[in-house]
């Protein structure tokens, strides 16, 4: 300011006014063509991130591909969100989205708990501010599926028939191909194979689908329900990727009640055992119909009522498998055999049904006709 005051006053102006006038420094300094800096505009606020979109709350297909979208493209610092129970796959950014691959399914008939977390940023924008949490239900494959992979692996008596002609694999080496197959199955129909055995009806939890099913499950140390339930799938995909086969031949048991009335013992494609055997009586009678057996007692006390109204109790009844309520497949002693004596029941020669009853397991098919 000395300086400058010095200056002037040689030129003549008087220190006087530049003294009152000081306040005016930088008007004169612009003046001279060295202008002050604009002041810095003030920092713009950074919008939230927004969660666009979540998958649907009910996954129709555990093989498909899990999306989490946001407002822009995920951020490098973004966390991924996250599933529990966790489940084998692969987190990925694909454009806005978040994609989860699953690396065979999601487990069928399952539930998952989708979290977005708070931390989640898209890029350009500010954090999400608070957690996304969603319950996922995983759907299990259709019937048809689970049809065709217990005729697959030998659990039915039948053979597929596709409506369209397809390459059937001879057999799935990845589980994700298994789980695939599970969920677009083939369209077609299941012929018996043998021709004789019991009929399945594709896409129908029909008996004889149950049979087979309880079959499966307590060969692999499941309870047998007959029921698809999550760890029934579970397992199944694992069995048919590895193409593990019903180390059995399809079993069933034919009852006829046409006179003389027999039981056979089918095994895959032959018959096994013939014998003659009793249904029931009028009042009684032997229902018809296919029947998973789904009892079986080496010795059991058997009570009812009889069609006169009496009460029965035989104890030690050997050999029985039951398999339509109260009815069931079983020894008993008369003097003879191949017409109706019984109270509903498939009686047969007791050393006859000795041979039967090792030949049988839950889940095979009883076919009264």
């Amino acid at each position: 300011m000395a300086v400058l005051i010095a200056m002037l006053a040689a030129a003549g102006v008087a220190t006087g006014t530049v003294l009152a006038r000081h306040h005016n420094v930088g008007s004169l300094l612009a003046s001279s063509g060295s202008p002050a800096p604009a002041p810095a505009p003030p920092a713009r606020a950074l919008s939230p991130t927004r969660v666009a979109r979540l998958p649907p709350a009910t996954i129709v297909n555990g093989t498909s591909a899990l999306g989490v979208t946001l407002s822009a493209p995920p951020a490098p610092s973004s966390p991924r969100p996250t599933l529990i129970p966790a489940v084998g796959g692969t987190w990925s950014s694909v454009g806005d989205t978040e994609l989860f691959t699953p690396a065979s399914t999601l487990e069928p008939c399952s539930t998952y708990t989708l979290t977005v977390w708070a931390d989640t940023i898209a890029t350009g924008h500010a954090r999400v501010g608070h957690k996304h949490i969603l319950q996922l239900h995983v759907d299990c494959p259709p019937l048809a599926g689970l049809q065709q992979d217990l005729a697959r692996l030998g659990y039915l008596g039948a053979v597929l028939h596709p409506t369209y002609r397809v390459h059937l694999p001879h057999r799935l080496e990845l589980r994700r191909e298994a789980a695939i197959q599970a969920y677009h199955p083939f369209r077609g129909h299941l012929a018996p194979d043998p021709s004789d055995a019991p009929p399945v009806e594709m896409g129908t939890l029909d008996e004889t689908t149950k049979g087979g099913l309880e079959i499966f499950q307590a060969d692999h140390h499941l309870e047998a329900t007959g029921e698809p339930n999550a760890a029934t799938w579970r397992l199944l995909l694992d069995v048919a990727a590895l193409d593990h086969h019903d180390p059995q031949p399809y079993t069933w048991v034919s009852v006829t009640e046409s006179l003389p009335e027999t039981l056979e013992v089918h095994r895959g494609d032959r018959v096994a055992l013939t014998t003659p055997a009793n249904t029931g009586v009028a009042g009684a009678e032997t229902e018809q119909g296919i029947f998973p057996i789904y009892a079986r007692y080496t010795s059991t006390t058997m009570t009812g009522t009889n069609p006169d109204g009496s009460k029965y109790s035989d104890p030690g009844v050997p050999w029985v498998n039951y398999f339509n309520g109260g009815d069931a497949v079983h020894g008993f002693v008369r003097g003879s055999y191949g017409f109706p004596q019984s109270n509903g029941c498939v009686e047969l020669p007791v050393s006859t049904a000795a041979e039967v009853f090792p030949m049988l397991a839950i889940g095979d098919i009883v076919w009264v006709t």
